[in-house]
This record gives structure tokens, sequence and C-alpha cells, in this order.
């Protein structure tokens, strides 16, 4: 990094070069991730409170080479994983010539958490921690039935979220017994002062005894759909 006598900052790259990331670098999200042989084009140079940094889309050659753990948790984080953000420090300039390009050595997936949604959301679909959620499918709703029909707890109340009717619901429907839908996902058993009838499961609130279960249910349902 240089300064002019009037000391603003000078970025020793420019938009367009080439470089290369130094070996012992990692990914800062990722410490488990090592960074160095990286390479890429530069794009845009950011300078912020006296530092550098530089952003610069992946080579071909880097994006063949990096860890399938490195793509799923871009994925599950919203990071776009061919474009890389670093301090000018952390870089060099690349000259061409091929080098190795650093991999994970031990892989840390940090364990899933009950007090994280979609941590719990993963539980239920027998993923880890890495593993960005899945949409909404005939595969997935079937691992989450299964999930569910071990540890709902019946009979309970709860409420439809679109009026406040309240139900007493008494079985989750087993999608083998019926048409299983993507558009109303599980089905429940229920029933109101009156009648009994179906209801999607993503469409019920405050489940007495099971509120977390059909809350993250929900909110899987809705926002992966």
């Amino acid at each position: 990094m240089s300064h002019t006598k009037k000391g603003s900052i000078i970025s020793r790259f420019q938009v367009g070069n080439k470089v290369r990331v130094k070996y012992g670098v990692i990914v800062p999200d990722f410490p488990d991730i090592p960074l160095g042989g990286w390479s890429g084009t530069v794009t845009e140079i950011i300078k912020d409170h006296g530092q550098i940094n530089c952003v610069f889309k992946l080579d071909d050659r880097t994006l063949a080479s990096i860890h399938p753990i490195y793509h799923k948790r871009c994925e599950r984080d919203g990071l776009d994983f061919e474009t890389m953000w670093l301090g000018e420090e952390d870089i060099e300039p690349d000259d061409g010539t091929p080098v190795p390009i650093e991999q994970p050595t031990q892989i840390k997936t940090p364990p899933l958490s009950e007090k994280d949604q979609d941590d719990r959301v993963r539980m239920a679909l027998g993923l880890t921690h890495d593993d960005p959620l899945p949409d909404v499918s005939r595969k997935t709703l079937l691992a989450y039935y299964r999930y569910l029909a071990a540890n709902l707890k019946f009979p309970f109340k709860a409420k439809t979220e679109s009026d406040g009717t309240t139900l007493t619901v008494s079985r989750l429907i087993d999608p083998k017994q019926s048409e299983l839908e993507e558009e109303e996902g599980l089905l429940c058993e229920a029933r109101d002062r009156q009648a009994s009838f179906t209801v999607p499961l993503s469409e019920l609130e405050d489940a007495v005894g099971n509120r977390k279960l059909v809350e993250d249910y929900g909110y899987w349902f809705w926002n992966w759909h």
C-alpha cells in the first residue's frame, strides 16, 4: 500500500490485473478453507478507512479446483462462489506461472444447533450445517414427513393462520394414503366443532405441545417453495 503526499491511499493493483492469493490466507468466513494459489482478474478496488480491498473474479482453473464444500457453503449463505474479496495485502501479482492450489486438510463442520431455525430444519431433513436448505419437492416433503411422524405428539390444539379457528389435530396423513401435492405439502386430519377435514400443516400455528416443530416446517415450506 502506498500513499501520496496528501495522504490518500493508492492501490498496488488496478481493475483488469491478474492476481493470486498468497499462501497462508484463509476464507474469512470459513477458517478451514485455505486460499493459497487461488487466482483471477481484479474487477473492483474498494478503499475504506485506510484499507484497500480487491474484488476479483476467479479463473476457470481455480473454479475447477475448489473443494465442493466451498460451493455448498456459498450456496447456503447466498454468496457468489465465483468472486473473491480480499485485502490487497493478501494477494500478489499473477505472472502466469502455475502454482499449486491449496486444499483443505480437515473440514470442520459445526454441529447443528437447536437454537438455529435453519439447523432445526436441517435436522428434520437429515442434513449437516454445511448444507443449504433444499427446495420443497416430493423427495424433501417425504423426508420431512418421516421426521414429523416420529416427533409430533397427537392430538394437539392449533389455530388456522387464515382466520384463527381453533382445531384439534388428530394425525399427520401418510403421503402414501393420499396424493402428495407440492402446492399443499403435508396434510393433517383435524376437526373443529362441526366436522373433520384435512388441512395443510403449513397453515397451522400455535400448535400446543408441537409449536416449534410446526413453525419450523411452515418456515421452510413457505420460504423454499
